[in-house]
């Protein structure tokens, strides 16, 4: 790059207007040249003129972190507070993670406290606002709520993810199975298994094929998820590309029997698109006689259950209900591990979770076969069975209709019981 200086500039424009006087006629070339020149040395002078001025400095924003901290305190965490709040006193973040710790800068500025540092990064997952949106009540700017919202989501997988995000054991799996049974009927159930889609709105454009798919017209990552009755997600697999159809999982080896024939492993309950598997439990397209109808109609009806878990997951967390702005895949699978995590929390909290963590079933998990072997083998095939697929679903509609006609017989006998003593009643 070649730097004139403000004479050589003046010598060169000179020399062209010079020149042009005469051939008493201006190129179009020289014309624009001049033009630029002029416009080159006129920047120059002002440069040179505000050399001694007073340099601009960044505007710094004065922002009272003790006021904001006292009013949150104030508004939800003080005995009488307007939004009573004081009986969460985990101090997990606190106490694991310097980052959520309250700190003094090198000038001696207070920095913002851990109510402050939580409550921000929960209001963007929660509410779906912008970073910079918490600057007017919790005094945060839009780099600091942001590094907030990502380092939260980070240390709740590290700190909760292998408790409400475990692996299901013998003693969950027992509880599932009478759980499920005593609800819908169906020995052995799992849950049930879908995917939701989240769209990608900053998508890179290389990536908008793979992950775009035809009914939905946008790039879309999909998280496909297991939940049983009470809403309780057990697996949650994302970052998929939203044109795909994956599955990935584990299934569980735990006996159940149904119309008098054992079955080795637990089942999940699917739609069409999951193929014809031991572990998977399908409908029936179209159905032939009552009993298929019956079986149609009660699998299709606890098959909501996952439905209904991603309804109230994307309506607690309204980051995964509306479109994200993020580019970068390992943030977003973060933000939503943390939340199906937190989903699991309230659940808990709320005393509706079929199964308890206890650590003592932890220390012994099931098996792991290890990929390669014999035995990974034959239970590979054990589970890509299609003939058990078939007389698994063949079972279970008769063991529904076996349940539904001895539902009939007890009102049946409790309708005539009722008659015996209207008539009892009436000779009196």
């Amino acid at each position: 790059m070649v730097i004139l200086s403000n004479i050589d500039m003046n010598n060169f424009a000179g020399s062209i207007a010079s020149s042009s006087s005469d051939d008493d006629s201006f190129d179009e070339d020289d014309l624009v040249l001049y033009t630029l020149l002029s416009a080159a040395r006129n920047r120059v002078q002002q440069r040179g003129e505000s050399t001694n001025t007073e340099k601009r400095r960044r505007i710094s924003i004065v922002r009272d972190r003790m006021a904001a901290h006292e009013l949150l305190v104030r508004d939800y965490f003080a005995s009488d507070s307007l939004y009573d709040l004081s009986k969460f006193e985990d101090r997990d973040l606190e106490n694991n993670y310097e980052f959520f710790q309250l700190r003094w800068d090198a000038r001696g500025k207070r920095g913002f406290s851990t109510l402050q540092k939580c409550t921000a990064a929960l209001r963007q997952l929660a509410y779906d606002i912008a970073a910079d949106a918490s600057d007017k009540y919790l005094k945060m700017s839009e780099r600091t709520g942001r590094e907030c919202a990502y380092l939260f989501c980070e240390y709740v997988i590290e700190l909760y993810g292998d408790i409400y995000l475990r692996h299901s054991t013998r003693n969950d799996i027992e509880q599932l199975y009478a759980a499920h049974e005593a609800k819908h009927g169906l020995l052995g159930m799992l849950g049930s298994i879908d995917c939701t889609h989240w769209e990608w709105a900053n998508c890179p454009n290389a990536w908008r094929g793979q992950f775009t798919r035809g009914d939905h017209g946008i790039p879309t990552i999909i998280l496909e998820s297991v939940a049983s009755h009470d809403l309780w997600i057990w697996h949650a697999f994302f970052g998929m590309a939203g044109s795909n159809n994956d599955l990935n999982g584990k299934a569980p080896n735990m006996l159940f029997v149904v119309n008098e024939h054992q079955y080795n492993y637990g089942y999940y309950l699917g739609d069409e698109i999951y193929p014809e598997y031991a572990t998977f439990v399908k409908s029936f397209s179209f159905p032939t006689d009552e009993k298929r109808q019956l079986f149609k109609l009660a699998q299709e009806s606890a098959r909501k259950d996952v439905e209904q878990a991603f309804g109230v997951l994307k309506q607690k967390w309204h980051i995964i209900k509306h479109p994200t702005w993020s580019w970068n895949r390992e943030k977003l699978t973060k933000v939503l591990t943390a939340c199906v995590i937190l989903h699991n929390m309230i659940i808990e909290e709320e005393g509706r979770a079929i199964c308890m963590y206890n650590p003592e079933d932890i220390l012994n998990p099931p098996a792991v076969i290890q990929v390669g072997n014999p035995a990974y083998f034959t239970r590979l095939l054990e589970i890509q069975n299609s003939e058990t697929h078939h007389n698994l679903r063949n079972d279970l509609t008769e063991h529904i209709w076996q349940r539904q006609f001895q539902q009939n017989g007890d009102n049946d006998d409790d309708g005539d019981d009722d008659e015996d003593d209207n008539d009892e009643h009436d000779e009196f």
